[in-house]
């Protein structure tokens, strides 16, 4: 028997507004992680991202260019994996998108929201912090 670990493509979002950045309470892994999921076939990252953004809060984001090298796409702002359960291996691109309200549509695939400047003393990965610091402190 193979001990295969699924693996999926996926993107983070994490939504910027008046300097603070949106963690979601995400009601399966029950810890805080920015809206994201699954890369749809066919989507680039950002198609995705955009895609993500609006199913899970309503709202449409800017995702700002001249992050990275020629070629990177707008917003994008890392690359990490991490185990998502039975889900397998997520490997994930994280993006940053700058949206203009805080009034998110109902989502049934989180039970809280927080709004952060800080993520040292939330209950989250340890790669969402650094995440959340780098989408906040715009060191690309």
């Amino acid at each position: 028997m193979s001990d295969l670990v699924r693996r999926a493509f996926s993107v983070a979002v994490f939504c910027r507004n008046h300097g603070e950045v949106l963690l979601i309470r995400h009601k399966r892994l029950a810890t805080w992680l920015p809206i994201g999921g699954e890369i749809e076939p066919g989507e680039t990252p950002l198609e995705a991202a955009r895609r993500e953004l609006q199913e899970e809060t309503g709202l449409e984001g800017i995702f700002p260019t001249g992050l990275g090298v020629d070629g990177t796409p707008a917003g994008l702002i890392g690359y990490e994996e991490h185990a998502a359960g039975s889900k397998g291996l997520h490997m994930n691109f994280a993006f940053v998108a700058d949206v203009s309200s805080r009034i998110l549509a109902p989502c049934d695939e989180y039970s809280g929201v927080l709004w952060v400047k800080d993520a040292t003393c939330v209950d989250c990965p340890p790669n969402v912090r650094q995440l959340v610091s780098l989408a906040l402190n715009g060191r690309f």
